[in-house]
C-alpha cells in the first residue's frame, strides 16, 4: 500500500496530471461549442446526446494518458536511474512493480471517473433533459464507462510490460500506441475471417464490441460478453506475469 500511495503521489504532483486536466477541460469546452454551434443551426441537443459523444470520445485520451503515465514510472525512472533507489529498499521487485502499475492504473481510473462526471453535468446544465432522466443518465453513462475500462487495463498492462522490456520512454509510448490506432481498423479487415475470433486485436475494443456495435458496424468476436472479457482479462493476466518475470532478472545499471 505504502508503494501504491507513493506512486499516485508521484503522479499526481507532477506537470503530466494537470496538464492532461487542462487539455481535456479544453476539450470538454471545444465540445460543448461545437454542440451549441450545432443546435443554433436548428439540430436540437440534448443532455443524453452531449453525455454520451463525450463518454465515447474522451476515454481514449484517458487511455493515453494511462500508458505515458505507466512510461514515465517505470521507462523513466529506468533512464533517470531514480529505479535503484527503489531496487535498494528491503522490498521485492514484484511489490515495487505492482504498486507503479496498480497505482497508475487506478489514477487513470479516477481521471476517467472524473471526466465521465464532469461532461454529465455540463450536459445537463447546458442542453435540456428531455427524453430520459437523470437518474437514467447517469446511469448509462456510467454503465458506458464501464464497458471501456477493460481496454484501459490492457493498454495499461501492455505498456507496463513494454516499459519492462524496453526502458525507454519513447518505445513504450510508440508501440503501445501502435494497436491503439490500428486495432479497430485491422479488425474491419479481419472480422469475416473466423479464425479471427482467437486474435487478442479483436477483443481489445471492448466498447465498440458489445455497447457501440450497431453503431460502428462491428461484428462482436463472441456472441457472449463474457467469453470476451475472459479471453481479454487472461491476456492481461500473461502479460503482467511476463513483465513481472522480465522486472524480476532486469540489470539497473
Amino acid at each position: 500500500m505504502g508503494i501504491i500511495y507513493n506512486e499516485w503521489l508521484k503522479s499526481w504532483y507532477g506537470r503530466k496530471v494537470w496538464l492532461f486536466a487542462l487539455i481535456m477541460l479544453l476539450f470538454i469546452g471545444g465540445a460543448v461549442a461545437l454542440f451549441l454551434f450545432t443546435q443554433n443551426l436548428g439540430s436540437p441537443m440534448v443532455a443524453d446526446d452531449f453525455a454520451e459523444v463525450s463518454v465515447s470520445v474522451f476515454p481514449t485520451f484517458v487511455m493515453l494518458f494511462g500508458v505515458v503515465l505507466i512510461a514515465g514510472a517505470i521507462a523513466g525512472e529506468f533512464s533517470s536511474g531514480t529505479v535503484k533507489q527503489l531496487l535498494i529498499r528491503p522490498t521485492s521487485r514484484h511489490a515495487i512493480l505492482f504498486g507503479k502499475w496498480f497505482g497508475n492504473l487506478l489514477l487513470a481510473i479516477f481521471m476517467l471517473v472524473a471526466i465521465v462526471l464532469l461532461s454529465t453535468v455540463i450536459g445537463l446544465i447546458v442542453f435540456s433533459t428531455e427524453g430520459m432522466s437523470t437518474g437514467e443518465t447517469f446511469k448509462t453513462i456510467f454503465e458506458m464507462a464501464i464497458y471501456q475500462l477493460p481496454t484501459l487495463v490492457f493498454y495499461m498492462a501492455l505498456a507496463t510490460l513494454i516499459a519492462v522490456l524496453t526502458k525507454s520512454t519513447a518505445l513504450t509510448i510508440i508501440i503501445t500506441f501502435a494497436p491503439l490506432f490500428f486495432s479497430g481498423i485491422l479488425q474491419l479487415f479481419i472480422s469475416q475471417y473466423e479464425w479471427s475470433k482467437w486474435l487478442i486485436v479483436s477483443h481489445i475494443e471492448f466498447f465498440s464490441n458489445y455497447y457501440d456495435s450497431e453503431i460502428m458496424f462491428v461484428e462482436p468476436p463472441f456472441e457472449s460478453m463474457w467469453g470476451s472479457l475472459a479471453f481479454l482479462g487472461a491476456h492481461i493476466v500473461v502479460i503482467l506475469i511476463a513483465a513481472h518475470l522480465v522486472f524480476k532478472k532486469r540489470d539497473v545499471l
